[in-house]
């Protein structure tokens, strides 16, 4: 079964002045159930393939909207072009492919716990972080894929 947005996403909207037309609606709902990361203009193509009536602005003014309510979360993976995800319910880091831009959602117990007491030993109780790692993907298909 697919999500529907949440009511407390919706209200924020409205709280917001965003006026909840049945076709914002349907581009809410087609946003927040998209998986992986994706560029706004990566988005804006996948959103006028379903809904052709909704324009790019459209598209990142409802982006910049659910990114204020917390329902997707930003990353910019080295100083680059922003990516959004709907935003998780557990934490996860993320390796990025710097030749094919691949991007790889991981889990690791022992670094969350290494990261907890290095913040200790500097004099830190973390709130929150973000690990980012980059290098070359070893996946068939990736375009500068090295050859050996």
């Amino acid at each position: 079964m697919v999500a529907k947005p949440s009511d407390a996403v919706l209200n924020g909207l409205k709280g917001k002045g965003f006026r909840l037309t049945k076709v914002r609606y349907a581009l809410v709902d087609f946003i927040l159930n998209q998986s992986g990361h994706w560029t706004i203009q990566e988005l804006t193509e996948r959103v006028q393939k379903k809904i052709p009536t909704v324009g790019q602005a459209t598209v990142y003014r409802t982006v910049g909207l659910l990114h204020a309510q917390g329902a997707l979360t930003e990353s910019h993976f080295g100083g680059g072009i922003a990516h959004y995800e709907v935003s998780p319910q557990e934490h996860h880091d993320h390796l990025k492919c710097l030749d094919c831009g691949h991007i790889v959602e991981f889990e690791n117990d022992q670094i969350e716990k290494l990261q907890e007491k290095v913040a200790k030993s500097l004099g830190f109780k973390l709130k929150d972080h973000r690990m980012e790692l980059f290098g070359a993907c070893q996946r068939e298909f990736c375009k500068n894929k090295k050859l050996s």
